[in-house]
Parts: structure tokens; sequence; C-alpha cells
């Protein structure tokens, strides 16, 4: 499988170019509990949450990810990870 598999494209990875997110992987949200996150990439799953500073700065539902959103995350354990960017 591959990110295109998964709906990756060439305009996600032009915003991932443009908002300075190559430091980071990308995956695809596919299931969402209560702020904990599955992110899905070609070869993982990982158990993700969001960052401090976007949980604090969001003003509204929408500034969280959600099932089908495209995210920016960093691993930091096995298959865990922190989302950095939807």
């Amino acid at each position: 499988m591959t990110l295109e598999d998964l709906g990756y494209s060439q305009d996600l990875e032009n915003y991932r170019v443009s908002h300075n997110l190559l430091s980071f992987d990308v995956g695809r949200i596919i299931l969402e509990h209560k702020e904990r996150y599955i992110v899905k990439t070609a070869e993982h799953e990982y158990d993700a949450e969001i960052i401090g500073n976007m949980r604090y700065t969001a003003s509204s539902r929408a500034d969280f990810p959600a099932v089908g959103d495209w995210v920016a995350f960093s691993e930091f354990d096995e298959n865990k990870a922190i989302i950095h960017a939807v």
C-alpha cells in the first residue's frame, strides 16, 4: 500500500512543502476517540494525540483532526505519535 492508495495527492505534497512540514511524517486519520487518533501510513498505524499547543490554540472543533484528514506527525515511541498539523 502507498500513501496514494490512501488518497494522498500532489496538492497535499505541495501544501506540506509550502508550510515547512517536510521534517514530519504524513498519515491519514482513520479513527478518532476522545482526542485520541489512529493515524495510518503506507506501512504502519499509530496511536496518536495532538500536540499541546494545537489543543490550547484551537478555537473550535474544526481545528482538531477528524477521520479522513491528513496530518503531519512525529513518531515518539513504538507505534505512538504526536500530531503537529492537520
